[in-house]
């Protein structure tokens, strides 16, 4: 077996398929980001982190507690312990830290371009499983319904971009938008 093809599922890089490694600091920032958007448990986060990153970013938990306490140290965040689990919530520090980072134009690791040029793709499909997750844990039959409806729309849009292109799709007359008001109607 000539050298290095034993191992090649193992190879990191823009290149491979596998799962990488976030740059320095980068586990505090994608913290920071997250909680500015509402108050998370630490497995949340590893969730939310690996659904932003289309799978190919889970920090483990011996990367985010130690980066979480780190954080709440330095006064960035603060938590409070409800029935066992520890909610991780910003501070006004973290707020102001999280503001710096975006003047001095630090992306969140999601945002890393290093995806393949398919970045923007993978986050939308990481932004699609969280309201996907939440109805399917807490939705109505109805919602449900209408959110497997919504899902098989999109799947069936993309299938045809993939076999006609992307003008025969969109009058193709199955658009995802045509499944958004239906879908909006069931969960309001």
């Amino acid at each position: 077996m000539p050298h290095g093809t034993a191992h090649q599922h193992h190879r990191r890089g823009p290149d491979s398929h596998g799962r990488h490694r976030a740059r320095r600091g980068a586990v505090g920032a994608a913290v920071l980001a997250l909680l500015a958007e509402q108050p998370m448990h630490g497995y949340e986060l590893i969730s939310a982190l690996e659904e932003r990153s289309g799978g190919r970013w889970k920090p483990s938990p011996g990367s985010i507690y130690p980066a979480l306490r780190r954080l709440e140290h330095r006064g960035f965040i603060s938590s409070t312990e409800t029935d066992g689990k520890r909610r991780f919530e910003l501070t006004d520090a973290g707020r102001e830290r999280l503001a710096e980072q975006e003047r001095a134009g630090i992306d969140a690791p999601w945002d890393d371009h290093g995806l393949g040029g398919h970045g923007e793709l993978r986050r939308a499909v990481a932004e699609l499983t969280g309201p996907a997750r939440q109805i399917g844990r807490f939705g109505s039959p109805d919602q449900v319904d209408a959110a497997v409806a919504a899902v098989k729309a999109t799947t069936l849009s993309l299938y045809r971009l993939l076999a006609d292109g992307p003008a025969q799709a969109e009058g193709s007359g199955a658009s995802v938008t045509e499944a958004e008001p239906a879908v909006e109607d069931d969960l309001a």
